[in-house]
């Protein structure tokens, strides 16, 4: 039987394997999929396959290959010194504040904290741009000074919020920390899918340094963040956040305990310290 030219609006296979670079087994996926109409016209063994649906799956593949190879550009780091200026003017790019205070005065701010921990704040960057940003101060647990900073209304990202470097604990084996989860951000002018796919980056990035900390022996107490908004407070709960009553009706606060939680990443946690414990008995159990 002679080949079949295709009907008008439609593509062969060799022309669809060809538009889309697939093989024929994942074009029937996607005509199983729903995502390409298939016409088998009646006596014929061969179909044909919608043009429009062919030219749009062709054109969301190379949209996702043009995300994966941006994605890949980035690079995650310890945010330095010369980094703190844009992570600040990032910081104005997603957070408003009634209560900021000025570049320098955040400058010289952040730039203490990080010169007693150099971890309290990471980075995503592409082509030497800051376009993403996790910020976690570790503060001794229980502190009253803490607390009070987080009651009152000035920011601690944008305001000069009365936390100094003498109230920075550093990450130290056997060292018993709390964590204050100040921000998880990517950079609102991105396209959107793109945004999505380096904020599941960030986010993996910040579950490796959490159990990185049990690796060396630091104790987390527990972890706080206070959800701003819905994708927030989504993100919190993902992890394992669980909402407690707090003092200012106009703040949601949430808490993070890891000998408690059974969150995927508190599990992986609690079996990073209990390994560092194992092999560290010579010099003593921390816990």
């Amino acid at each position: 039987m002679p080949r079949m030219q295709a009907p008008r609006g439609y593509y062969t296979m060799t022309q669809a394997e060809k538009k889309l670079n697939l093989s024929s087994a994942m074009i029937r996926k996607h005509v199983e999929n729903g995502k390409i109409k298939y016409l088998l016209p009646e006596g014929r063994k061969q179909g044909f396959y919608s043009k429009k649906d062919v030219d749009k799956l062709a054109a969301e593949l190379e949209a996702f290959l043009r995300l994966e190879e941006e994605a890949e550009v980035v690079n995650f780091s310890i945010a330095t010194r010369s980094d703190i200026p844009a992570c600040i003017a990032l910081n104005r790019e997603l957070f408003t504040a009634q209560h900021s205070t000025d570049d320098d005065t955040l400058i010289k701010k952040w730039t203490a904290w990080i010169e007693k921990n150099p971890e309290v704040v990471y980075i995503l960057k592409r082509d030497n741009e800051v376009i993403g940003i996790a910020t976690v101060l570790p503060t001794t647990p229980r502190s009253k000074k803490f607390d009070n900073a987080l009651k009152g209304d000035i920011s601690f990202l944008l305001g000069d919020v009365n936390i100094t470097p003498e109230d920075i604990e550093e990450y130290k084996a056997g060292n018993h920390v709390q964590l204050y989860l100040a921000e998880i951000g990517i950079k609102q002018t991105l396209e959107a899918n793109l945004r999505h796919k380096l904020g599941a980056k960030l986010i993996s990035k910040f579950m490796d340094t959490i159990v990185d900390l049990g690796k060396r022996g630091v104790v987390i107490d527990r972890i706080l963040s206070v959800g701003a908004t819905r994708s927030g407070i989504r993100l919190l709960q993902h992890f394992g956040f669980y909402e407690v009553i707090f003092s200012r009706s106009d703040t949601r606060l949430f808490i993070l305990d890891p000998k408690e939680s059974g969150a995927p990443i508190m599990d992986a946690y609690r079996d990073a310290l209990a390994e560092y414990n194992s092999t560290h008995n010579a010099a003593g159990k921390v816990s």
